[in-house]
């Protein structure tokens, strides 16, 4: 397994690991403290537990006197950057035109939901970019 599956393996691990524990705070916070939703969605700052990704080129360094990083690994590392900007963009623009079609030319939505549309942007790029290159690799450690 080279470098950057393992980084695609452990940005996935991380992005479910956060995701289950803010699906949990949020529950609990509504259903079993009974606070109103918009203050227990407060409990999905857990997301930013997902800031452990950017730990990953530290945890995983390159190894030295060792080729880690081919032409194919060039080409597979492309098609992953490609597929997830690609998705942002189109949820980030249906993101940002439902509101306007939901609630009219005149409405008006919260400056809170803007920092959501970022972190969900960054979220979802690092998720398909991970999926991409381990569906490249074919999800294994071996070598093609």
């Amino acid at each position: 397994m080279n470098r950057q599956q393992k980084i695609a393996w452990f940005s996935l691990i991380v992005i479910l690991i956060a995701l289950i524990l803010s699906v949990t705070a949020v529950g609990l916070l509504y259903f079993v403290v009974g606070l109103p939703m918009h203050r227990a969605l407060g409990g999905s700052g857990l997301m930013g537990f997902c800031g452990l990704i950017g730990l990953s080129p530290l945890i995983f360094r390159k190894e030295k006197g060792k080729v880690g990083f081919d032409e194919r690994d060039l080409v597979i590392q492309k098609r992953a950057l490609l597929a997830a900007y690609i998705t942002f963009w189109v949820l980030f623009v249906v993101a940002a035109m439902i509101p306007f079609f939901v609630l009219g030319p005149k409405g008006v939505i919260s400056v809170k939901i803007l920092p959501a549309m970022v972190i969900g942007g960054l979220i979802i790029t690092t998720l398909v970019q991970s999926i991409v290159i381990l569906e490249e690799y074919g999800w294994g450690g071996k070598e093609k």
